[in-house]
């Protein structure tokens, strides 16, 4: 299972990078700062994305043949079961797009970015048509999935080849003229798609009795990395703005890394939520072992209590105190900050139950 996670939030990572690095060569050089991308990275991603997209099929494969007639096994998977059939045009497009990379000169010529981009987005299609939502519905959750992981790799794709990427932070202002809206755009079309999703896969009204499951906890913690990232998105799109305005010479890659970082950890709570049974396929009874450690009862309903309110005013402190810190320019500390911001909140979530 910690292969699983791992690969599927390098999975993601892979998707991300090569979508952030065709969007970069679209933009002209005046609105966006001097990146550095080599075309074998972007081999590496593709390959990345057709193995890592494996590992679920071959874990698969592995508990239905247990060691024996694993040919027969692995035909069959491959050929009849919906991921196996996902994982199989992955492969042939990851192989075509590699292809169009050798033939075509991508990241010299923008004439050809839009073809790189086509086939990111078709691989973001395969990978979605295995997924939980789609396994549920015969197309919302296919769409669903495709729209909220489409966004996502939009996103973070630009953060990170614009913060780690960047061999130097000149026209920032310029760049973030346009990538503040794009990054709203799709935050919100992350937040839509992703709604829509869970409501594919449960009923949104058992979401707080959902906590119980490791399916609840994980899709608990998610939501609440999305703080952090509200944070670093209000500091990277409109507090660094007015700073370069009066110090051009501040350096505004540190905080978009920090940013990535925390998007990052996103990346693996997706990857941990996809590989447990969501509330409708859980017997109930499997408390997850993080809640059973805070909670041990009937299925909760939240209720404000003592504790409960004393870690509400913890994280209006820790939110207060990355602001603080931001001022200072001190980037480890905000981001760590942050991170208690998120425990103080759900440790005011769970002292709540009742």
């Amino acid at each position: 299972m910690a292969v699983l996670y791992v690969t599927e939030t390098l999975l993601y990572s892979c998707f991300s990078f090569l979508m952030g690095a065709f969007i970069l060569q679209l933009i002209p050089s005046h609105k966006k700062p001097s990146i550095l991308i080599r075309e074998r990275w972007l081999y590496v991603a593709i390959a990345g994305i057709a193995v890592f997209a494996f590992t679920p099929v071959a874990v698969l494969i592995m508990e239905l043949s247990k060691g024996t007639d694993l040919a027969s096994i692995t035909q069959l998977v491959i050929f009849s079961f919906t991921i196996g059939k996902a994982w199989a045009f992955t492969f042939a497009v990851a192989v075509f797009f590699a292809l169009y990379l050798f033939t075509f000169p991508v990241l010299a010529d923008k004439r050809f970015v839009i073809g790189a981009l086509i086939f990111t987005i078709v691989l973001i299609f395969s990978i979605s048509w295995s997924s939980h939502a789609a396994s549920l519905t015969e197309w919302n959750g296919f769409l669903y999935h495709s729209v909220h992981f489409t966004a996502v790799s939009i996103w973070i794709g630009i953060l990170i080849a614009a913060g780690w990427f960047a061999k130097d932070h000149s026209n920032w202002l310029s760049f973030l003229k346009w990538f503040s809206p794009v990054a709203v755009i799709c935050f919100s079309f992350t937040i839509i798609s992703g709604f829509f999703m869970m409501a594919v896969i449960m009923d949104v009204r058992d979401y707080i009795s959902s906590w119980s499951l490791n399916y609840g906890q994980s899709l608990l913690i998610k939501h609440l990395l999305l703080l952090p990232i509200l944070l670093f998105a209000f500091i990277n799109s409109f507090s660094i703005k007015k700073r370069l305005q009066k110090q051009k010479e501040f350096d505004p890659r540190p905080w978009m890394k920090a940013e990535s970082i925390v998007l990052l950890f996103i990346f693996v709570t997706t990857a941990f939520l996809g590989q447990q049974e969501p509330p409708h396929a859980s017997s109930g009874s499997d408390y997850s072992p993080l809640f059973a450690y805070f909670y041990n009862g009937n299925i909760p309903m939240f209720g404000w209590s003592s504790m409960s309110l004393l870690f509400s005013i913890t994280a209006v402190l820790f939110f207060a105190l990355c602001l603080w810190s931001y001022t200072k320019k001190a980037v480890g500390i905000t981001f760590i900050l942050s991170m208690l911001l998120v425990f103080s909140v759900y440790m005011a979530l769970i002292t709540g139950l009742h």
